[in-house]
C-alpha cells in the first residue's frame, strides 16, 4: 500500500466515528487517494456534487479526523477526473506481483471491530447460541469444543464468530486465532495441490496455516466441496486441532444432518461438541436490533419507522439492517427526516416485491384498496370522517389476523397512535360486526382478500 493510501485509510478510520454511515458511504467512501501534493493529500472525487457537498457540509469533521489520525498531511485537495493530470505524474507500469505464498503468521488477522458481543442483540431466538459463544470466548478449547452454530442467512452467525474472535484476542492477544470460509479453505487447498510441483514447501505451509492455531473458525461449511481431497484435508485438520485441545468453531446455514455433501466421519465430529441454532428474531428483538443499529450508524429515525421496518422484514436481520440504511440514505440525500411510515414507504418503494406473507402493510394496502383511499392517509395523522372507518377496520383486522403484534406497535404504524386507540377501534368494529350482518360480510370480504391474495 502506498503512503497516501495508508494516510487516507487512517483518516477514514477516524472519520467513521464523526459522520453517519449514510453520509460516509455516499460521500467519503467514493473518494480515492491519488497523490500527495505540497503536504496535502489529493483525493479524486467521482462527481462534482460529491466534492461540493463535502466542502460545504463536511469540512469540519474531515479536518478533525485528519488532526486526530496524526498523519503527515496538512489537509486535503479534492479533484475531479479532468484535473488529475495536474496532480498525478504518470507512473511506470509495474509487473503484476506474484501471489503470496501461505503465511502461517496470524498477526495480520483482523476481525470486524463492530462485530462484538456488546453490539449483538440477544433475544429468545439466539440466546443459547450467544451464551455458548461467550463461554467459548472465555475459555477456548475446553468444554464447548467444537462449537457448531447454524441458522438461516442474515441472522447473525458471522457476527457471533467475529465477536468470539474479538473477545479472545482482547483477553489473549498472543493466541493464534484464524477466521476463514469453506470457500477460502478449499481455494487454499487447491492452490497448494496445483503448485506443489513448483514449490515443495506449499503443502507444509498449508498445514502450518490451518493447524498451528489456537482457534480455527470456518464460516459457511455447507459450501465445502464434495471431493475426497477437500474432505480428507478437513478431517485431518479437525483431528489435529481437536487432539491438541485447540478450539474449533463452525457455522452453517443448515443443521448438521442436512450437510449431505459431507462424509459421516466429518459430520459426526461436528456434532460431538455443542450445537446451537439461531432462529428468526421476535418482533421485540427486531425493534431492539434496529434501535441499536440506528444508534451505531447515527441514523436519525423515528419509532414509527423502526416499527414499520421491524414488521415488514421478519426473517433476515441483514435485510432489515439494509432497509434501515436505505431509509437513512434517502433522508440524507433529500435533506429530510425519517420520521413517518409514509416516508419509510417512499424510501423503500424500490424494495417492494411480490410477497405473499401477511403483514401490517399488506392488511393496510388491501383495506385501502377496498375503501378507495391512499395508504399514506390512514397511516397519517388525519382524522377526517372518510378515513376513520377504514383505519379502524384495518386496526381490527391486524388484531384479528396478526394477534402476536403488540397493540402499541399497531398504533404506531397507523399514525403514531397509542394502544388505547387500537383497543377502541377493535372493540367498535367487533360491535358493528355483531350487530349488523351486512357490515360483518363487508369486513369478512376484506379479510378474505388479505388471506387469499
Amino acid at each position: 500500500m502506498k503512503d497516501y493510501e495508508t494516510i487516507w485509510s487512517e483518516i477514514l478510520e477516524k472519520l467513521m466515528t464523526k459522520v453517519s454511515v449514510p453520509c460516509y458511504d455516499i460521500y467519503f467512501s467514493k473518494l480515492k487517494p491519488v497523490a500527495m501534493k505540497d503536504g496535502k493529500l489529493v483525493l479524486l472525487s467521482p462527481m462534482l456534487s460529491v466534492r461540493n457537498m463535502i466542502i460545504k457540509d463536511f469540512s469540519a469533521p474531515l479536518n478533525m479526523a485528519i488532526r486526530e489520525s496524526m498523519v503527515k498531511a496538512e489537509g486535503v485537495i479534492i479533484i475531479l477526473e479532468n484535473e488529475l493530470s495536474a496532480y498525478v505524474e504518470e507512473e511506470e507500469t509495474q509487473p503484476e506481483p506474484k501471489r503470496e505464498e501461505f503465511n502461517p503468521s496470524m498477526k495480520k488477522i483482523t476481525f470486524q471491530k463492530y462485530f462484538t458481543f456488546d453490539n449483538f442483540v440477544i433475544g429468545d431466538s439466539n440466546q443459547y447460541a450467544a451464551a455458548a459463544a461467550r463461554a467459548v470466548a472465555e475459555n477456548p478449547g475446553t468444554h464447548l469444543n467444537p462449537l457448531f452454530i447454524y441458522g438461516k442467512p442474515g441472522l447473525g452467525k458471522t457476527h457471533i464468530l467475529h465477536a468470539i474472535g474479538n473477545e479472545i484476542l482482547r483477553k489473549n492477544p498472543e493466541l493464534r486465532v484464524y477466521y476463514t470460509t469453506a470457500e477460502n479453505y478449499t481455494n487454499d487447498l487447491i492452490y497448494s495441490i496445483r503448485n506443489s510441483s513448483n514449490n515443495n514447501e506449499l503443502s507444509k505451509q498449508f498445514r502450518d496455516k490451518y493447524r498451528n492455531l489456537d482457534v480455527l473458525m470456518i464460516d459457511d461449511v455447507q459450501f465445502f466441496a464434495k471431493t475426497n481431497s477437500t474432505q480428507d484435508s478437513l478431517f485431518h485438520t479437525f483431528n489435529d486441532l481437536y487432539n491438541e485441545g485447540k478450539q474449533i468453531i463452525l457455522s452453517s446455514d443448515r443443521p448438521i444432518k442436512e450437510l449431505s455433501q459431507l462424509e459421516e466421519r466429518l459430520t459426526s465430529r461436528f456434532a460431538s461438541g455443542v450445537v446451537a441454532d439461531i432462529q428468526p428474531p421476535s418482533f421485540e428483538t427486531r425493534i431492539a436490533i434496529l434501535q441499536k443499529k440506528a444508534y451505531q450508524y447515527k441514523i436519525d429515525v423515528s419509532p414509527e419507522v423502526i416499527n414499520y421496518i421491524a414488521e415488514r422484514e421478519k426473517y433476515n436481520v441483514r435485510l432489515m439492517e439494509g432497509m434501515l440504511k436505505t431509509v437513512g440514505y434517502y433522508a440524507s440525500l433529500n435533506g429530510r427526516t425519517a420520521n413517518s411510515v409514509e416516508f419509510a414507504m417512499e424510501a423503500l418503494r424500490d424494495s417492494n416485491g411480490p410477497n405473499n406473507e401477511i403483514t401490517i402493510q399488506k392488511i393496510a394496502e388491501i383495506t385501502c384498496d377496498f375503501f378507495g383511499i391512499k395508504q399514506a392517509d390512514i397511516c397519517g395523522k388525519k382524522k377526517t370522517k372518510e378515513l376513520v372507518e377504514p383505519r379502524q377496520v384495518a386496526m381490527y383486522l391486524v388484531t384479528s389476523v396478526l394477534p402476536e403484534i403488540p397493540l402499541a406497535t399497531i398504533g404506531q404504524y397507523f399514525g403514531g397512535r397509542d394502544h388505547t386507540t387500537v383497543i377502541h377501534a377493535r372493540d367498535k368494529i367487533q360491535q358493528k360486526i355483531t350487530e349488523n350482518d351486512n357490515y360483518k360480510k363487508k369486513v369478512e370480504d376484506i379479510k378474505n382478500r388479505i388471506m387469499n391474495k
